[in-house]
């Protein structure tokens, strides 16, 4: 089965940044986190749509 959440640590791995710089991040208006807890997530999806989001402004 997929992952459907990943947290600001998985995040950081995938997209090969520090883990303070993925919980950046994560606090920021315009990336689709969420919090439970004291845990911030983000969806797979929201992740990949961000990404190709990111990739166009390029």
């Amino acid at each position: 089965m997929d992952k459907l959440t990943y947290s600001a640590p998985e995040v950081a791995q995938l997209l090969g940044i520090s883990r303070s710089a993925a919980y950046n991040l994560m606090h920021r208006d315009d990336f689709p986190s969420f919090r439970i807890g004291k845990r911030w997530l983000v969806r797979d999806s929201s992740l990949h749509e961000w990404l190709e989001k990111q990739s166009k402004l390029e």
